[in-house]
């Protein structure tokens, strides 16, 4: 098509001037649309050779198109065209061909058109936790609170401004109303997924459970609300059927559980650990969660029913998600990594964050980038693998030991895992003297000697 007929004049002489400047080699060129949809500025991103030139993400946040030229006159777009074009598109950004003269131009991918923002009206929120407000007249025992209304503008005044807010909030002042009113009417005008991040799972379910429903209540408009928890707190129907068979349980207390889990597992539409109407026995809960790294995922028999993949679904179309801070540094991470912020990664893609009790986030940020073991956790995993009470033997190595009957496969497994013992025994005893008296070392470049020359050959 005609260039004009997608570039203003101006855009159109300045990538003209441009394209003459390099020598007629390829660029690389950001378009910014004006009022009647063209693109009327342009900016230099890059410039390549007569066959190719970089095509920079770094620069793609703020533009709506993105544009290069042809010198050969050939507007049909490569195979790489396609691709950085479909990157370019998850960000909402269309692509531009254009050859030397930029009178001919093809479209390889329309841009999207950017939201109007509605704003929230400070007024008109605030009012519902005044007395006689909506909120107000649900709540049996009402105390008008000044810093919470004092809150909630400044968390309105972040939405609308898209700044970021810091505030410190005592106990009592009702931080989550505060919080919850202004990020539910957003994502109802706005359609943008907010994510609440908190540190504990009984907040976590006081905002799915009372606050969150309450709120909603006296909205024009419903919002779809998902708590989602760390992966360990939901049963895994597969391993269930596992532990069954395998059969090997210690204790009576054990068998009992597990009976009443099976029994459980076919009523309960969530999964979760929290709904069991007992706190299961932890080595038991263990071996029957869902863990990512046994996750057979679409080779599961039991796919159709998980647990996790329905909430997956149930997440997908939720404009308000509830997880913890350990969950949204998963997913930040994975992103960070290159999975990108367009698409469904640890969890769906959103695009405001509410950190609630995040003085603790410096704690959870350093549990998830860390590896923990302890001399608990390893025991545990041997004992999976062999163990020996009262002159009888359990674990996956006497099961295996009994389809090859073979009596030395085990004694090699039992001397193995002795080793092991002794080893973690060893570790512990050359780590105490480096904890002190404190219990806890902090890992600094000034230490490094210490733990290459005390710790790390008992490891």
């Amino acid at each position: 098509m005609r260039s004009d007929k997608r570039l203003s004049p101006d855009a159109i002489e300045t990538l003209r001037k441009e394209i003459t400047e390099a020598d007629g080699n390829e660029v690389f060129a950001l378009g910014f649309l004006d009022t009647t949809g063209l693109v009327g500025s342009i900016k230099i991103a890059a410039r390549g050779n007569d066959s190719a030139v970089l095509a920079l993400p770094v620069y793609y946040e703020d533009a709506d198109v993105l544009i290069h030229n042809q010198p050969s006159g050939l507007l049909s777009p490569s195979d790489n065209d396609l691709v950085i074009a479909s990157r370019a598109a998850e960000a909402g950004l269309g692509s531009f061909i254009v050859n030397n003269e930029v009178s001919r131009l093809y479209v390889v991918a329309e841009p999207i058109p950017k939201k109007e923002k509605k704003i929230l009206d400070e007024e008109k929120l605030v009012s519902a936790l005044e007395v006689g407000g909506a909120i107000a007249n649900r709540l049996s025992k009402y105390e008008s609170r000044p810093s919470q209304l004092d809150l909630m503008r400044l968390i309105i005044k972040g939405f609308n401004t898209d700044s970021v807010v810091c505030a410190e909030a005592g106990t009592g002042v009702g931080k989550s109303f505060a919080y919850l009113l202004p990020a539910m009417a957003y994502t109802i005008l706005n359609k943008e997924r907010v994510l609440i991040s908190t540190a504990t799972i009984t907040l976590q379910q006081q905002l799915y459970d009372k606050d969150i429903p309450l709120v909603s209540g006296i909205l024009k408009k419903p919002v779809k609300a998902v708590l989602i928890k760390g992966r360990s707190n939901y049963l895994c129907l597969r391993r269930l059927q596992d532990a069954l068979h395998e059969g090997d349980l210690d204790l009576e207390q054990q068998a009992e559980q597990l009976e009443t889990i099976v029994r459980w597992s076919e009523t309960t539409s969530s999964g979760s650990k929290a709904e069991l109407p007992f706190v299961p026995d932890e080595n038991l809960w263990s071996r029957i969660c869902s863990e990512p790294d046994l996750c057979l995922a679409m080779h599961c028999p039991e796919r159709e029913r998980c647990f996790v993949q329905a909430l997956k679904r149930e997440a997908a179309d939720a404009q308000i998600l509830v997880v913890n801070h350990h969950l949204l540094f998963a997913d930040l991470a994975a992103r960070k990594e290159g999975a990108g912020y367009e698409q469904t990664v640890v969890l769906p893609p959103y695009q405001r964050i509410i950190l609630d009790e995040a003085h603790t986030i410096e704690h959870s940020a350093t549990s998830f980038f860390s590896e923990t073991f302890s001399r608990l956790s390893i025991m545990r995993l041997l004992g999976r693998i062999y163990r020996k009470k009262r002159m009888q033997r359990f674990g996956l190595a006497v099961r295996f030991a009994s389809l090859f009957n073979s009596e030395q496969f085990l004694e090699t497994i039992e001397g193995a895992v002795q080793a092991v013992k002794d080893a973690v025994d060893n570790l512990d005893r050359s780590a105490l003297p480096l904890l002190g008296e404190e219990g806890v070392l902090r890992l600094t470049a000034e230490k490094k000697q210490l733990l290459s020359s005390q710790l790390l050959p008992s490891m």
